[in-house]
């Protein structure tokens, strides 16, 4: 029995595992799964300008289902009115900052393609891991007003913080 809707948005800090639970969850569901990051970036790392960004997430709204994972602040307002269930992917701080450290050393190592030709470099490979370790408070913050504005909605809002509460959720899906 699912107990997510249709139109599920992921979010959490880089390096929680957004990616990889929603994935999970569109193969469970059967739904198209959409990383912001892959609409956001174009080739050679360039910002693709803001409306045309703003323009791909809200066309979300012309689909039956998906799975979204992203975290930026721009695509907020089209997400909140879009989602029916956001999920909160919520691991600690260390976790996070040691997923980002093994997943940015393995794409540097293996030159892995991530959106639209991009690759991780090494100079900002490290300033993104600083970054994200120092932003950390800041996600959590966001995603507090986030899920408090969508439950005033009435918006199902489920927070995974442990292994174990993605695993159980997944189930769920799967059931």
């Amino acid at each position: 029995m699912s107990t997510t809707g249709s139109r599920v948005w992921v979010v959490g800090p880089s390096g929680a595992g957004k990616s990889t639970v929603a994935r999970a969850l569109a193969e469970a569901r059967g739904l198209p799964h959409y990383e912001l990051d892959a609409m956001f970036w174009a080739s050679g790392w360039q910002r693709r300008p803001e409306d045309e960004f703003l323009a791909d997430v809200a066309a979300l709204d012309r689909t039956d289902g998906w799975i979204a994972d992203g975290q930026y602040g721009a695509a907020h307002p089209v997400l909140e009115e879009l989602a029916d269930t956001v999920v909160w992917v919520d691991p600690p701080r260390g976790t996070t900052t040691a997923r980002l450290l093994r997943r940015t050393v393995r794409r540097l190592r293996t030159r892995e393609e991530l959106w639209n030709g991009n690759r991780e470099r090494p100079g900002s490979a490290l300033q993104l891991v600083l970054w994200a370790h120092r932003e950390f408070p800041v996600v959590r913050r966001t995603n507090t007003e986030l899920f408090a504005r969508m439950q005033a909605r009435s918006v199902p809002c489920l927070r995974l913080r442990t292994p174990h509460d993605i695993r159980e959720l997944l189930s769920k899906e799967r059931a």
